[in-house]
C-alpha cells in the first residue's frame, strides 16, 4: 500500500501596497476642518483614508472577506457609508475608525449609496436592481423599490421634496414617490445604459451621463409649482418684452 502524500495547504495572508481598488469610487473628506486633505478609497475589503498632502495613510477602516464597491459620505462629513461585494453595508466613524451600523439587504454587490441632506435616510442600489432606504438612526430599513431591470448605478435624494431619482444599466431614470414607495414618472430618452446623473439649478435640472458619450439635459416642472400660477415678476417683464416687439 502507498503512502498517502501530504500537500501543504496555502491561506491568504496580509495585503500590503494596496493604494486602491479599481471597483471603488474615490470621495474627498472634511477631516478636523481641513479640505481638500483627505481623501478615501476603496482598498480590497478596506477603506484607506489618504492624506494627500503627507502621501501618508491617514485610517484604515477595516472590512470582513468582500470587496468594497461604492463609498458615500454623510452631509456632516463625520461617517461614511461603505458598500460591499456581498450586498452589505456599513456606516463607519471617520474619527474612530469603528463601525456603528451594518445594514444586510441587496443578494448582490451594492453599486449606489447616497444620503439625503440630513444624514438620516441612506438609499442603496445594487446589481439585483433593488433601491433600499435605510433609516440610520434606527438601524432598520424603511422600504424597498423595485422597478428597475438593470444594476442600479446611481440614487440621489431631493433636497426640498420626499422624492428620489434614480439610473440604471436599463437606460431608464426613475423618480420615486417615497410617501407612497412608487415610481410616478420615467425618462426613457435613453439608448444606453445611465451611468450618472446631477440636479442642479434648486432642482429644476437634471444632467444625465451615458454611454453613448451624451449629456442630456431635463427641466423639470413640478406640480404644486404650477398651480400657484406664473411669477408676477416673470410676467411683467414678458410683458414689457412684449410691448418692446410692437413698437419696433
Amino acid at each position: 500500500m502507498g503512502v498517502t502524500k501530504q500537500y501543504l495547504r496555502y491561506a491568504p495572508s496580509a495585503v500590503f501596497g494596496v493604494i486602491g481598488s479599481h471597483k471603488s469610487n474615490v470621495v474627498f473628506l472634511e477631516i478636523h476642518g481641513n479640505k481638500g486633505k483627505f481623501c478615501a478609497v476603496g482598498a480590497c475589503e478596506n477603506v484607506i483614508i489618504w492624506d494627500m498632502r503627507k502621501g501618508e495613510k491617514h485610517l484604515e477602516l477595516k472590512g470582513e472577506k468582500h470587496e468594497v464597491t461604492v463609498i458615500a459620505k454623510s452631509p456632516s462629513q463625520r461617517h461614511v457609508a461603505v458598500g460591499y461585494h456581498d450586498g452589505t453595508v456599513r456606516i463607519f466613524d471617520i474619527l474612530t475608525g469603528e463601525c456603528t451600523v451594518k445594514f444586510s439587504g441587496h443578494k448582490s454587490a451594492v453599486s449606489a449609496l447616497n444620503y439625503d441632506k440630513t444624514g438620516v435616510r441612506l438609499a442603496s442600489g445594487a446589481k439585483d436592481t433593488d433601491i433600499i432606504v435605510w433609516d440610520i438612526v434606527n438601524e432598520s430599513g424603511l422600504y424597498r423599490l423595485k422597478g428597475h431591470k438593470g444594476m442600479v448605478t446611481q440614487v440621489r435624494f431631493f433636497n426640498n421634496r420626499n422624492l428620489l431619482i434614480s439610473s440604471s444599466k436599463d437606460t431608464f431614470v426613475k423618480f420615486w414617490d417615497l410617501d407612497t414607495q412608487h415610481c410616478f414618472k420615467t425618462l426613457v430618452g435613453h439608448r444606453t445604459e445611465v451611468w450618472d446623473l446631477v440636479l442642479f439649478h434648486d432642482e429644476h435640472r437634471l444632467i444625465t451621463g451615458s454611454a453613448d458619450s451624451e449629456l442630456r439635459v431635463w427641466k423639470m416642472l413640478y406640480l404644486d409649482e404650477e398651480s400657484e400660477g406664473p411669477n408676477p415678476a416673470k410676467k411683467a417683464k414678458q410683458t414689457e418684452n412684449e410691448e418692446e416687439e410692437e413698437e419696433e
